[in-house]
């Protein structure tokens, strides 16, 4: 038991050094202009269109989006990520619906990442500015009256207030702009096509 521990912990501290991760990513990922490759290798149109839609309602399968968001999530948001598909032979029509839908999805997912963070931007206006006027006036009631019960609403108001405001901006809105920056980057992923030798060596 004290053996596999010591295992563990000799794995946590070589995974989570920086260098580490740093080194596998430019090993997998880097290029030497400092944009990302992903490479996904099929063999069949089935393994990349969905079955279950058709005509102007086709897409993706769900295991490309994500396989593309496994990827990219090792990467800074601030990378250009080049998308090489291979082992398939597409018409030109056919690559162009690819990268439209690769797109078309991203941008669906980055408006409703739009519309949480805004929602969540809007709170955290809303909480510090009563926060504000309610420190406002706990300050004029308490020199200037001895209405302990308006001193005592106010202040749990803007103590409540100013905490969950500064709550919800520490970790939703850190949260919810880390995913609007990832998004975006899967949005702005440029597609080719490529053929099987051309792929990255393991």
């Amino acid at each position: 038991m004290n053996a596999l521990k010591s295992k563990m912990q000799e794995k946590i501290e070589l995974y989570s050094r920086e260098e580490y991760l740093n080194g596998y990513i430019r090993n997998e990922f880097m290029t030497d202009d400092k944009d990302a490759d992903i490479y996904l290798h099929i063999t069949d149109k089935s393994e990349l269109f969905d079955s279950r839609t058709h005509g102007r309602q086709i897409d993706l399968k769900p295991d490309i989006y994500e396989y593309i968001e496994k990827k990219s999530s090792m990467l800074d948001s601030d990378i250009q990520i080049e998308l090489h598909i291979s082992g398939i032979e597409l018409t030109q029509h056919e690559e162009g619906i690819v990268r439209h839908l690769v797109k078309e999805h991203y941008a669906i997912e980055l408006y409703k990442v739009e519309k949480e963070f805004k929602k969540i931007r809007n709170k955290i206006c809303k909480l510090m500015l009563l926060g504000i006027i309610s420190l406002f006036f706990y300050i004029i009631i308490f020199f200037n009256t001895d209405f302990q019960f308006g001193i005592e609403i106010l202040g749990f108001l803007f103590s409540f207030s100013l905490w969950e405001g500064f709550t919800y901006m520490i970790n939703d809105y850190k949260k919810i702009k880390s995913i609007r920056e990832d998004t975006t980057q899967n949005l702005l992923i440029n597609v080719v096509f490529k053929e099987q030798q051309n792929i990255k060596e393991e």
